[in-house]
């Protein structure tokens, strides 16, 4: 495990979020802390799961290029799971960053996520 510099970027119709943060990152997983949320990101051959945690909700997102499919998010407290429906508009992985363009229940986003030096 190693700690990283990170800058995360999401944009979406109603805000957005530049952060620069301390992350870990391992072979294919980076934890990070924004605000009071934990995003976990795990990094396949093609395809992204993102896990964003808070003491409120927790919501699981699945990105592969040009697929739709379904995340699940869950409220604490709810009796039940919601599915989401997640299309992949564009996803680029390479070793020093991830973007990914997608549309979840008809609200469109942008997520860039950049890995800098090692601290």
């Amino acid at each position: 495990m190693g700690k990283i510099n990170l800058k995360a970027k999401l944009i979406s119709d109603e805000e957005n979020l530049n952060i620069e943060i301390s992350g870990i990152k391992t072979k294919n997983k980076i934890v990070y802390k924004e605000n009071d949320i934990t995003v976990t990101v795990l990094i396949f051959n093609n395809k992204i799961e993102m896990n964003r945690t808070c003491n409120e909700y927790k919501i699981n997102l699945i990105f592969e290029n040009k697929k739709e499919t379904l995340s699940k998010y869950n409220v604490f407290g709810m009796p039940k799971e919601f599915l989401l429906q997640t299309k992949t508009k564009k996803l680029e992985i390479t070793n020093t960053c991830i973007n990914i363009d997608y549309n979840l229940e008809g609200n469109n986003f942008a997520y860039q996520l950049i890995l800098e030096e090692r601290i």
